[in-house]
């Protein structure tokens, strides 16, 4: 295939103009919101000061003192792309998630000791407003996925984490027979303890890529990256974060996660996050 082809724009379904935008909220969360994320309808939400400045401080002070707090080498300052603790199901098999998810129990609940779990708060109060309807870990062979992990993103550049979808990577043969891959939508929650100005936005562009475009461009069971050449006749959407924002995001939509320069003095950004969406019976199902 021609480097023309390749970089043809990216074809696939969008959202009109009334859903294509960031709704937002102080403290308190909206759930018709949120579900509108999870459904497909809104593109992302943003809850500030979901976090409270006790936890906020907490949890970056067990990231960084955790021994169970790993590197993923990559591009990135001092070869190192980012600092992770926690599992991730991307390019595994589900044997091996699993197992890591169950190696890092202890991991997960150091990260929060002394505070309360973001995330884990928010899906309890979604599932509170959803009756009748399940919000559980996703599971096999009687396994259960993670509650969410840390990131701490450490690449330099214009982005500090490329483009992509983050529907794509659940068609993973590695994982076949895992439920997740019965989800058609997915919502990503972002929880952020620190964020310094300046750097580390997210990007969505206004294209639910098809297969032929990911085939195309080589991210059939991936999904990332996309060249950027290939987005920029698509809309786009800047959420900014902040310290204590909780952020959902309409995963089915190519989105990044900005570069740029907060400053030689400024905290590291600090993100907690999981998957989430629907099973074919509507219960909602969580995994990272």
């Amino acid at each position: 295939m021609s480097s023309e082809t390749a970089m043809l724009p990216v074809t696939g379904s969008e959202l009109p103009a009334s859903g294509f935008r960031l709704h937002q909220t102080d403290g308190e969360a909206d759930f018709g919101a949120v579900v509108d994320v999870l459904d497909g309808r809104l593109a992302a939400y943003r809850i500030t000061n979901f976090i409270s400045e006790p936890d906020r401080r907490a949890i970056e002070s067990n990231f960084w003192e955790s021994i169970h707090r790993s590197p993923r080498y990559g591009e990135g300052e001092d070869g190192v792309e980012a600092y992770i603790i926690g599992a991730s199901h991307i390019e595994k098999t589900t044997d091996q998630y699993l197992s890591e998810v169950a190696a890092g129990t202890r991991a997960l609940a150091d990260l929060y000791a002394g505070t309360t779990d973001p995330i884990s708060a928010f899906r309890r109060r979604l599932g509170a407003h959803q009756p009748g309807v399940a919000v559980r870990a996703a599971r096999h062979g009687g396994r259960v996925a993670a509650d969410s992990k840390a990131v701490c993103w450490n690449n330099a550049g214009e982005f500090q984490l490329l483009p992509h979808d983050d529907l794509a990577q659940l068609s993973d043969p590695l994982q076949k027979g895992f439920e997740i891959q019965q989800v058609r939508r997915v919502m990503a929650i972002n929880a952020y303890p620190q964020a310094p100005a300046g750097a580390g936005q997210l990007r969505l562009w206004n294209v639910e890529p098809d297969d032929a475009s990911r085939a195309r461009l080589g991210l059939t069971h991936s999904g990332y990256p996309y060249p950027h050449a290939v987005l920029r006749d698509r809309q786009s959407l800047t959420v900014e974060v902040a310290g204590g924002d909780l952020v959902v995001i309409n995963g089915n939509l190519v989105h990044a996660v900005l570069g740029g320069d907060p400053g030689p003095c400024s905290p590291r950004r600090l993100l907690l996050t999981a998957f989430t969406g629907r099973d074919p019976a509507g219960d909602i199902l969580w995994w990272t």
